[in-house]
C-alpha cells in the first residue's frame, strides 16, 4: 500500500489503487473516511492500520473514525485496527406538527452574529466541535446552500438575544426533513425549560414551511438534552460511533 499526497497539510490520501482512506484535518486531529468498493472487512482493517502509519510519518496525532448507522459487529474491525470507540451520536426524529413554542422568536440579521456565537461558546464550551468557534467558523456555514436566515430563529429577553434555534431543511431527503441544527441558551437562563421552548420554536418554523418530519443529533451521554427531547416525542433512529486512536 502506498501514501500520496503527504504534501498536502490539510488532506491526506492512502490508497492501493482500489481502495484508498482520505484523512482530513480537524481541530484535533485526522478525520477518516474508507472507500472500500467491496466493503470487505479484511480491506478496512488494512485502511486504518494505514492511515495510522500514515500519521507516525507525519509526527503522529489523533486519528478519528466514524460508522454511521453502526451495529454491535461493526465494531471488530476498527478495534482490530488498533481504535476504541468513545462517542456516539444518536440521531432522533418525530413527526410534525407539535406543541405551539411560547416563546416569540424573530429571524437572524447579520447583526446578532457576536452575540450568538458568545452564548454558543458559553453554551457549548464541553462539546468537541461546538466550543471556542469563531464568527469566521459561523459565516462558513452560513455560505452553505442550506442556509436560511428565517430559520435560525432568535429569542430576545429585554431586548438583549439570550438564545437560539437553528434549523436546517434537508431537501435531498425523501420526503423532505428539518433538523434542528443547533439550539443554545444563554447558560445564565438554562434549566428554566427556555431550551424546550426554543426548540418547540424551530420545529413550529419547520412545519410552516411544509415540513412533516423533524429529526436532530445528540450525544448519546447528554441526559439532560436527551430528556427534553424524549418529553418532546422525538424517537432514538440510528446511532453513529467514532472510534479514535492515539500514534504518537
Amino acid at each position: 500500500m502506498t501514501s500520496e499526497d503527504f504534501s498536502q497539510p490539510e488532506t491526506l490520501i492512502v490508497s492501493d489503487g482500489t481502495d484508498s482512506a482520505t484523512l482530513s484535518a480537524i481541530r484535533d486531529g485526522w478525520k477518516i473516511e474508507l472507500d472500500v468498493p467491496d466493503e470487505k472487512d479484511e480491506n478496512k482493517k488494512r485502511l486504518l492500520e494505514a492511515a495510522a502509519q500514515a500519521i507516525a510519518i507525519d509526527e503522529g496525532g489523533r486519528l478519528e473514525y466514524w460508522i454511521e448507522g453502526v451495529e454491535i459487529s461493526d465494531d471488530l474491525v476498527p478495534i482490530a485496527a488498533g481504535y476504541t470507540p468513545y462517542r456516539d451520536l444518536w440521531r432522533l426524529s418525530r413527526p410534525l406538527p407539535t406543541d405551539q413554542s411560547q416563546l416569540v422568536t424573530r429571524s437572524f440579521t447579520s447583526t446578532d452574529l457576536p452575540e450568538i456565537v458568545s452564548i454558543n461558546n458559553r453554551a457549548f464550551s464541553w462539546h468537541p466541535e461546538r466550543s471556542d468557534l469563531t464568527i469566521d467558523d459561523f459565516e462558513k456555514t452560513m455560505e452553505e446552500p442550506w442556509f436560511n436566515s428565517n430559520g435560525l430563529r432568535i429569542w430576545e429577553l429585554n431586548g438583549t438575544i439570550q438564545g437560539f434555534c437553528w434549523t436546517k431543511i434537508h431537501h435531498d431527503l425523501s420526503p423532505i426533513q428539518g433538523e434542528i441544527y443547533v439550539v443554545a441558551v444563554d447558560p445564565d437562563l438554562q434549566g428554566g425549560g427556555t431550551g424546550t421552548q426554543l426548540v418547540l420554536a424551530g420545529l413550529n418554523w419547520l412545519h410552516v414551511n411544509d415540513i412533516n418530519q423533524a429529526m436532530l443529533y445528540v450525544e448519546s451521554n447528554n441526559a439532560a438534552a436527551n430528556h427534553v427531547y424524549n418529553a418532546l416525542g422525538f424517537e432514538h433512529e440510528v446511532t453513529n460511533r467514532a472510534y479514535e486512536r492515539f500514534i504518537r
